[in-house]
């Protein structure tokens, strides 16, 4: 589709998109456009960077009526990061229209009275955590029953069994008139059964590329010794000229330890994880997207839906069994058709998840290491000659050694004998 225009879209939001540089609907934001409008039930399934976070908006902001003052559609995102980056999209698409649609932010580990002050304002639209909306239901200070459509945003990680309880309680505080919207970049066998159980009669929308590599992204890996990560850290930084770099760690307890050791040496790191407060998590994020930081180190919890511009660089100092976590990661970079490079320092007993990796996404791994100063195909690197030597420094030559293999093999004669012959 040419434009937005073509949707029918209200004026000023097309106005209001063309002010980001928006002009051309992806396919989700194309596809997903009118069943939303229209207050059908989605599952949507798209890749990394197409544009999901508009595609559920633009239709909310048209089915809003702006006369009422009351919620009329929450949306809950598994992050406080990404429910950040969502209530900044949707007050900077409401600002760019000119429609006066209020939005709030309620995520956890927020102040809960300046929050409920926040709703005093009557906002339209809810984004945040499932477990403080549902609180925050359960005091009244949000009415439920006016909500319109609930969307979920990187369904995938909500349905799992950690987040399923808490979005299905804030669910079942709404009519069933209500339409649920579920975007996430992969759905898994049981994300999908989740989620129709949900929404049984839901559109179904799948993008043909969602769930593989993109094609701009370059995945390699380097075997190294765990004690040498950081190291291997600054060299590619360094030999790679990386303006923008993706840490990625499984152990929160690390991640401020691997941002002293690189600041320490000079490379400008922030980090964020689940127990950090949110304003230290904000400042770390904010910090990363202004260039004030040229590497984010992070766990996971950097991995779901952020939309961070021009980040050339992930490095998994760590990675998982699971091929999604993997896919997640790699798509913070090469976004919007931008070159992007994927790096693991791996150990050898790892190299089953690369297989792995490989045989699901149907695409070659390289291993590279770090010679003098940059990235090399591995069997480019020419390993140094190890010489046997005797005891006094010199290279045994090969005439020695023959003559010593030769007197082992020879009989031991004595005097007795030599004289007799």
């Amino acid at each position: 589709m040419e434009d937005f225009k073509a949707l029918n879209i209200n004026e000023n939001i097309v106005a209001g998109l063309e002010k980001q540089g928006i002009v051309c609907p992806t396919f989700v934001q194309e596809k997903m456009y009118a069943p939303v409008l229209e207050g059908k039930d989605v599952i949507a399934v798209s890749k990394t960077g197409s544009g999901k976070t508009l595609a559920y908006l633009v239709p909310i902001f048209m089915r809003t009526d702006i006369s009422l003052r009351s919620a009329q559609a929450i949306i809950i995102a598994p992050t406080h990061e990404l429910a950040s980056q969502i209530h900044k999209q949707a007050q900077l698409l409401s600002e760019n229209s000119g429609m006066d649609i209020r939005s709030a932010l309620i995520i956890g580990s927020a102040g809960m009275p300046r929050q409920i002050e926040k709703l005093k304002e009557k906002p339209h639209i809810i984004i945040g955590s499932a477990g403080r909306i549902h609180d925050l239901i359960k005091r009244r200070k949000i009415a439920a029953h006016t909500v319109k459509t609930i969307v979920v945003d990187e369904a995938d990680r909500m349905l799992d069994d950690q987040n399923i309880e808490a979005l299905k309680a804030v669910i079942k505080t709404t009519l069933k008139e209500r339409n649920i919207v579920m975007a996430s970049a992969s759905f898994g066998k049981k994300a999908i059964e989740r989620a129709k159980e949900l929404a049984p009669e839901a559109v179904e929308i799948k993008e043909e590329t969602a769930g593989k590599m993109p094609e701009s992204i370059k995945n390699c890996y380097i075997i190294a010794d765990k004690r040498k990560r950081v190291e291997e850290i600054r060299k590619i930084i360094h030999g790679e000229k990386a303006k923008k770099a993706l840490i990625f760690i499984d152990d929160p307890d690390e991640v401020e330890t691997i941002c002293m050791k690189l600041n320490y040496h000079g490379i400008k790191a922030a980090g964020i994880y689940g127990l950090a407060g949110k304003e230290e998590r904000k400042n770390a994020v904010n910090s990363f997207k202004e260039g004030r930081s040229q590497v984010l180190v992070a766990t996971d919890i950097g991995a779901r839906g952020l939309d961070i511009p021009d980040v050339t660089h992930v490095i998994n100092l760590d990675i998982s069994e699971e091929p999604v976590y993997y896919l997640h990661r790699a798509g913070r970079c090469g976004r919007q058709g931008k070159e992007g490079t994927v790096i693991s320092i791996i150990s050898a007993r790892q190299m089953k998840w690369i297989r792995l990796y490989e045989k699901t996404f149907g695409v070659k791994f390289e291993q590279k290491e770090m010679s003098y100063g940059k990235l090399k195909d591995a069997q480019e690197v020419k390993k140094p000659n190890v010489k046997k030597i005797t005891n006094n420094g010199r290279k045994k030559p090969e005439s020695d050694k023959k003559t010593v293999k030769a007197d082992k093999k020879a009989p031991v004669r004595s005097k007795r004998e030599k004289g007799h012959k």
